[in-house]
């Protein structure tokens, strides 16, 4: 780590990846506020729903442009788009700033929405860019150091993003002056990608220049879609990574009506939930590896899939038994923050558990020529499967209360980690009794030789 560390352009990439990655959450964080904002004061019906439809907003490019984000980041020059990318998210967050709250209240809602997706396009081609980037600026012995600080830091940016950053700048200086921060510091993050070394085209054979843009366009996705469908465990991990986002993008979806039904806080506290849960991610990044070691990929990951069921029922059950434990059934708001802080906390460490070894899987086998293209095939895959839950745990809050959707989710989560935990114990004990062939078995299997005749 301290070799990569003083690789100069590598640091000014992971300066670039920090900066741009706190900026998205900050901005992600402040757009549910607004929107919440906007239902408040119209006293708008259906508000998961609506905070939902900003979730799926920033989402839907991965599913429209992934493919060809991965595609056009294995082939541009990679300086000039990350550049050209940053200048349009200060532009986008400076059309947020556009939106009066006279309009009409649909209209303003319909605002969000598209600016909204603007702003999720150009994150969506500035993710595979920039891992395509990293294997140009450091050496090949440093990739592992690299890609683990920048696993690190896509944690640490989430943290202090969305639980630490966005909430404080948006108490102290509200909503609008976020958004200018983040204006500024996008085209800061733009002039610093061109301190970076020139990044080389990609080489095209004589077939490639034959052929028309669009059919290499489409040659160029078919290819990546092909390299992952053919490798298993490929499949497995990317599996592994849209479970954990989808779990985390419904919370978030969730999490500012929980905060105000069910804990009793002002909605620009959710730091006090989110915040532990980003801090238990940052410990279980940080320990994964002995972690790994001791246990191993697959039972952890199921391990730590089963605890995250049981920890988002104690966060959605801990305010109603203690209203049933408590005799006057006002539970104390400290109380029932600090246990839910724990829950959250417990849980982002099973998140980082299951993340982490899925990214290795995902990295590992992944080739650098086409990695750009599987982990947009990723950001694909994750936010299409995302679509059904986010958008139905929203209206089935509406209908049937926060608390029970995350039962529901708890139910799904725990029961996959225990699913496979048993179906793990199943195989292992059925090899050990299953028969085995006979090339398999020891030299008591091989048949006793006859014994000779004697002559005469």
């Amino acid at each position: 780590m301290r070799d990569v560390l003083g690789n100069g352009a590598f640091v000014r990439l992971w300066i670039i990846q920090a900066v741009t990655q706190i900026l998205q959450n900050m901005v992600n964080f402040a757009l549910l506020l607004r929107v919440r904002d906007v239902v408040e004061i119209h006293h708008l019906p259906n508000a998961n729903t609506a905070i939902s439809l900003v979730i799926l907003a920033f989402s839907l490019p991965a599913v429209l442009f992934g493919p060809v984000a991965g595609v056009i980041a294995d082939r541009a020059n990679k300086r000039i788009l990350m550049a050209i990318l940053n200048v349009a998210r200060a532009g986008a967050v400076v059309l947020f700033l556009t939106i009066q709250p006279g309009w009409h209240v649909e209209t303003i809602l319909a605002a969000y929405y598209i600016v909204t997706f603007v702003f999720g396009i150009a994150g969506q081609f500035f993710a595979p860019v920039l891992g395509a980037t990293i294997p140009l600026v450091a050496r090949r012995d440093q990739l592992m150091s690299a890609n683990a600080l920048f696993n690190l830091t896509n944690t640490a940016a989430q943290l202090i993003g969305f639980a630490a950053a966005g909430p404080i700048v948006a108490r102290i200086l509200g909503v609008d002056r976020l958004f200018m921060v983040a204006v500024v510091a996008y085209l800061g993050a733009a002039a610093l990608v061109f301190t970076l070394p020139r990044t080389p085209r990609a080489l095209h054979t004589v077939d490639e220049v034959e052929t028309s843009p669009m059919q290499r366009l489409w040659a160029d996705m078919k290819e990546g879609l092909v390299y992952i469908l053919q490798d298993p465990a490929l499949m497995k991990a990317i599996g592994y990574l849209t479970l954990a986002s989808t779990t985390f993008l419904t919370i978030a979806t969730l999490g500012p009506d929980f905060v105000t039904s069910v804990i009793g806080l002002a909605k620009e506290d959710i730091g006090l939930v989110v915040a532990p849960a980003g801090a238990g991610i940052l410990i279980g990044v940080l320990t994964v590896p002995r972690i790994v070691r001791r246990v191993g990929r697959r039972w952890l990951i199921s391990i730590s899939m089963m605890l995250a069921g049981l920890m988002l029922a104690g966060m959605a059950l801990t305010r109603r038994v203690l209203d049933w434990v408590i005799v006057p059934g006002d539970a104390d708001v400290g109380i029932v923050v600090l246990l839910i802080g724990a829950f959250a906390a417990i849980l982002g460490i099973c998140n980082a558990y299951i993340l982490v070894p899925s990214q290795t899987m995902l990295q590992e086998r992944s080739h650098e020529a086409i990695r750009a293209r599987v982990y947009a095939t990723f950001f694909t895959i994750s936010n299409s499967v995302a679509f059904i839950p986010i958008f139905f745990a929203a209206a089935a809050a509406d209908l049937f209360g926060v608390v029970n959707v995350l039962l529901v989710m708890a139910a799904i989560v725990g029961g996959l980690g225990l699913g496979q935990i048993l179906h793990a114990r199943q195989s292992a004990r059925s090899k050990w009794t299953r028969e085995r062939s006979r090339h398999r078995l020891g030299p008591e299997a091989l048949p006793k030789p006859r014994p000779r005749k004697q002559s005469g």
